[in-house]
């Protein structure tokens, strides 16, 4: 079944959740490709506190996927993209999280980063997570 199919097979509360990922997954990226990270992330938090007006309330695993499923719209939609944009749509539905930062590297390795979601120490976005990376301490818990 083509995209387009997939699109309109969903209820209606997930076609909306789906378009405001995508869009919340671009604004993300250009956002982070114009301005620093701190001032996106907090932008990101604000929005992420700010309640849902959706009379039903997704599941953690469904906003997680439709979160995946609008990933591939956007270009260059980074781990640390799709972590921000994940955890401010769980927010606005009112699930905790947490956006963890992680590096790699060393003499004769390159440097590597990477972003990913904590909920309840599971990984639910950027996992599984290589123990390569060295967890920076967690930034934010949302709700």
């Amino acid at each position: 079944m083509g995209r387009l199919r997939k699109f309109v097979a969903l209820p209606p509360a997930e076609r909306r959740l789906f378009v405001g990922a995508a869009s919340l997954l671009a604004t993300v990226r250009l956002a982070l490709w114009v301005l620093p990270f701190g001032w996106v992330h907090g932008a990101v938090r604000t929005f992420g506190n700010r309640r849902s007006r959706d009379r039903e309330t997704p599941s953690v695993e469904r906003i997680v996927w439709i979160v995946a499923a609008a990933a591939p719209l956007v270009p260059r939609a980074t781990c640390l993209v799709r972590a921000l944009s994940a955890q401010a749509l769980l927010a606005r539905r009112g699930y905790a999280s947490q956006l963890r930062l992680g590096a790699a590297g060393g003499p004769g390795r390159p440097f590597e980063a990477h972003a990913w979601i904590e909920r309840d120490g599971q990984v639910l976005v950027g996992g599984p997570v290589d123990a390569r990376y060295v967890p920076f301490p967690a930034l934010g818990l949302h709700r």
